[in-house]
């Protein structure tokens, strides 16, 4: 039986996110310290992190005094000025960086606290847009069906997976319109790629022309979804969608939250495709999670037009984050992090292929170091695998000393982790995993 006091449970007075109570009555792992890509526990136990700290932000790593020095050093410097009417240092030169390293024509930024606050003002941002160039009837936002764009507000109505946190707070603000995934392993209209002719994208048209396309702001979408586990699209996908924002005046919204800053073995995800953005959104490897912030990127097309923001958050543009994000962009870039994750994730996508003469994996996909194995009960059939087989697996995974996740979709397991991540680790993870799948296997009776 595990010591209660290095547990977390129901006496405690801290409120968890997305954690049911029943968790709480078994006791919650109290993480306590981080290390280059482990962490430890209150009792000392030690876990490899393969999806760097569950929400996947944490890029350079655990522990760098660096990071730590630059936002002491900036604390006692400035540690706080309005983003109204006032600039600041940090946040002039991260902007300036960003239009240096982000895909095209994005060379406007703003920040924020969060990967959700970022998303909502992506929204504003483009009603500001449409409502400048008098066309103020311009209000809808298209996302796809197992989209995931954080929970805020206005944001909250793109929100495409995880059902409850939209259900729950409903009803929303008017204007979510949904289209089809490109899901080609459970293809959503019963198709099969390439005959298909991405049915997916090119039926965007036909919800647009339904719901009316002069109520429509814009398209928003991760260039490599997670909600089903690192799913990235047909390569033409994106050239399709971009066509059909461009034929009726809707703004394309890249969301890269999850996969900029060198996840997926590139600065930004959307460089995997051959088309620009008009807004970008941004958080998590941004400051590798060290402190929050999130940021968004607009083109000068975009930004033009809008007389005012008319937008204010206390903490926007806030000095100390962006001093941060300066130093976690320098060290991604000093230590070639981006292309060492390419490389270190075909590394892994090799290994996960291995797996694959697992009667219950599906199909395994990957691109740069964010990976997933998508599970069925049925390889013909491709029947999804029960939750709670595939959470069964994690649990054992993290007793044994390995840390993954469930893809928000509920089908697969996620695999994401700092991308100082080395080989020796990578094949470390892959023999936990080879072991936990055939122990279901072999209580699954095969």
């Amino acid at each position: 039986m595990e010591n209660s006091s290095n547990r977390m449970d129901n006496s405690s007075h801290l409120i968890l996110h997305l954690t049911p109570k029943s968790d709480l009555e078994q006791g919650v792992t109290i993480i306590t310290r981080g290390e280059g890509v482990s962490v430890f526990d209150k009792e000392g136990n030690r876990y490899l992190d393969m999806v760097a700290g569950i929400t996947r932000p944490v890029h350079v790593g655990y522990g760098r005094p660096e990071l730590a020095q630059a936002v002491y050093d900036q604390i006692c410097e400035l540690s706080y000025f309005t983003p109204m009417a006032f600039a600041n240092v940090p946040a002039m030169e991260l902007a300036k960086v960003l239009a240096q390293i982000t895909p095209g024509a994005i060379n406007r930024f703003t920040f924020e606290c969060s990967g959700s606050e970022a998303v909502e003002t992506a929204m504003k941002l483009a009603k500001h847009y449409h409502f400048f160039n008098d066309n103020k009837s311009r209000f809808k936002i298209i996302s796809r069906r197992g989209a995931y764009h954080g929970v805020n507000g206005i944001g909250l109505r793109a929100l495409g997976s995880v059902p409850a946190m939209r259900q729950i707070m409903e009803p929303l603000a008017p204007g979510g319109i949904f289209v089809d995934s490109p899901y080609c392993y459970r293809c959503p209209l019963g198709l099969i790629y390439p005959d298909c002719d991405i049915a997916c994208a090119r039926n965007i048209e036909q919800i647009i022309e339904f719901e009316g396309p002069e109520y429509i702001s814009a398209f928003i979408g991760e260039p490599i979804q997670q909600a089903y586990g690192a799913l990235s699209p047909p390569p033409e996908y994106w050239t399709i969608v971009r066509r059909i924002c461009d034929t009726y005046g809707i703004l394309l919204i890249i969301d890269e939250v999850i996969c900029g800053f060198g996840r997926t073995g590139k600065m930004f995800g959307i460089q995997h495709f051959p088309i620009q953005a008009d807004l970008l959104t941004m958080a998590k490897g941004i400051t590798s999670g060290y402190v929050p912030l999130g940021a968004v990127g607009c083109t000068d097309e975009v930004w033009e037009p809008i007389a005012v923001f008319n937008h204010l958050h206390t903490y926007g543009n806030h000095p100390v984050p962006c001093a941060a994000a300066l130093k976690n962009i320098e060290i991604l870039e000093r230590e070639k992090l981006i292309e060492k994750s390419a490389a270190v994730g075909e590394h892994l996508l090799k290994g996960l292929h291995q797996l694959q003469h697992h009667p219950i994996v599906g199909e395994v996909r990957g691109t740069g170091l964010f990976a997933a194995i998508d599970f069925t009960s049925d390889k013909k059939t491709r029947a999804v695998l029960p939750t709670s087989q595939i959470l069964g697996m994690i649990t054992r995974a993290r007793h044994k000393g390995l840390i993954v996740k469930l893809a928000p979709g509920r089908m697969a397991i996620e695999f994401a982790p700092p991308l100082v991540i080395r080989k020796e680790e990578v094949d470390y993870a892959l023999q936990i995993i080879d072991a936990v799948i055939a122990e279901e296997e072999k209580q699954m009776g095969i």
